[in-house]
């Protein structure tokens, strides 16, 4: 049956052969046919090569013609081995490759599109606020040095929108080391090395007037200098030795008291490769892990895991939820964390999981952020105001209403300063007087009041109108 198949397509390539000669060698070879819109003359010759035409753009020969121009310029064979990321990490490693192949001679870039060399496809990725840079997305680089020849691509994995780096020499396996050394000088020296980035690779900045904003705990802030800024600088020493060098310290206390940013700030202390992760950031499964990977190979590198009960990975009491053993696989699976420092953030203390909290090694300590105290809320006041313009004499105002807010969180005492400003503002003053902050404070302690009354649900505003009579 098959020398039977075979036979007939070559009686078909045959046939289309034969008939393709005689078409070239006829000068014209005209019919009439019908149409809706009466007669039509038919050039078949034309016809024939517009179909070629169309064949040729419709199935390039770029990728045969591409490999053709890859091995002349290798001088032989090309071995091609690849590398996939996520798009943002990708993305990021593929600007880092100007830094890393900054040696070799960059011989020729272009994207070939339809046998055509054209302009390589960028991407754009931001690394800082106002530092916007690009990067080759799609696109093939030609390399050389003295004794050294080789290929980059750079292409995008067209169902998931991976990044992809394939590397093309003529020995074997050569162009996976490279990819190697490249990842390698990647965490070393690229663009998240040093750096306050989310888990999706968002380079976040450093705010320097963080600090300005707490009102500090003196004992807290002490705890939190011990367990993680001195500890920090002593991971060298610890890992020379051998022992464990890797911290977990979560910070639990009521919502408002300033645990996040207590948490930015020693970010902004320790001026290493810090990652931000919250739980609106994790859409899928793996990507805990995949996050204390990338901070392995930074360290040190201090993690900051934001409202860490919200994702469920607290307590199992809220649900059964798959993070949570994530996190605990992440913390002490079989590569140890070295030089990872974690600083976690809770509302909930009652609901921390004793499988979380009862080990050293996961987390080491918790540290309870009460709310602030009279003279914690007065400079809370005082570090907000100040940099704005009050009427003198305020100073005492600003003491009553910090003896007048007790219970109240360091958000909300911010919010009365943020208020008294918008009253200012809409009474056509140009300083905060006494009487805008007292206007504030009482409008606060309002909305707060408000905002812990239960309110009516849904449910029960259906049900209750449904009990009543209907009418016309």
């Amino acid at each position: 049956m098959e020398e039977q198949n075979d036979e007939i397509r070559e009686i078909s390539v045959h046939k289309d052969q034969i008939m393709s000669e005689q078409i070239e060698d006829f000068t014209t070879c005209e019919f009439p046919i019908e149409t809706p819109w009466g007669e039509v003359n038919i050039d078949l010759l034309s016809f024939e090569k517009a179909k070629k035409r169309a064949k040729k753009i419709a199935n390039p020969p770029g990728p045969n013609e591409m490999g053709r121009l890859v091995q002349e310029f290798l001088g032989g064979e090309e071995h091609v081995d690849t590398m996939y990321w996520g798009p943002k990490l990708g993305g990021l490693i593929k600007f880092y490759t100007d830094e890393h192949f900054s040696n070799y001679e960059l011989v020729e870039e272009f994207n070939y599109v339809k046998g055509m060399k054209l302009e390589p496809t960028y991407g754009q990725i931001q690394l800082g606020k106002n530092n916007t840079q690009k990067f080759v997305q799609s696109g093939w680089r030609f390399y050389q040095n003295d004794n050294f020849r080789f290929v980059i691509q750079f292409s995008v994995d067209q169902y998931d929108n991976d990044e992809r780096i394939s590397i093309m020499t003529t020995e074997f396996s050569k162009g996976l080391f490279m990819i190697d050394e490249l990842e390698a000088g990647f965490y070393q020296s690229g663009p998240l090395k040093g750096r306050f980035f989310d888990m999706s690779f968002n380079i976040l900045e450093r705010d320097g007037r963080i600090n300005d904003l707490i009102a500090w705990n003196h004992d807290i802030q002490e705890q939190l200098n011990k367990d993680v800024i001195q500890f920090l600088s002593i991971i060298p020493e610890l890992k020379a030795r051998g022992l464990p060098n890797s911290r977990g310290i979560i910070l639990s206390g009521p919502p408002g008291t300033g645990k996040t940013m207590m948490a930015k700030s020693l970010a902004n202390q320790a001026q290493i490769s810090t990652m931000l992760i919250s739980a609106e950031m994790i859409h899928a499964k793996n990507q805990v892990k995949k996050a204390f990977e990338v901070a392995r190979k930074l360290s040190p590198t201090l993690m900051i895991i934001e409202d860490i009960d919200t994702a469920g990975t607290v307590s199992r009491r809220f649900t059964d939820h798959p993070i949570l053993g994530e996190y605990l696989q992440a913390m002490d699976g079989m590569e140890p964390n070295d030089g990872i420092v974690i600083v976690a953030t809770t509302n909930h203390t009652e609901n921390i999981d004793p499988a979380i909290s009862d080990r050293p090694g996961r987390f080491d300590r918790i540290i309870e952020i009460p709310l602030p105290g009279v003279n914690q809320r007065k400079k809370v006041l005082l570090n907000y105001l100040q940099k704005l313009d009050c009427e003198e004499g305020i100073e005492e105002t600003i003491a009553k209403v910090a003896r007048s807010t007790d219970g109240l969180s360091g958000a909300w005492v911010r919010e009365i300063a943020q208020t008294a400003l918008i009253e200012a503002m809409y009474n056509g003053r140009e300083k905060i007087a006494k009487e805008h902050l007292i206007s504030a404070l009482k409008d606060v302690l309002n909305r707060r009041g408000m905002a812990y009354q239960p309110t009516t649900t849904l449910s029960a505003k259906i049900s209750q109108k449904n009990a009543e009579p209907y009418t016309m």
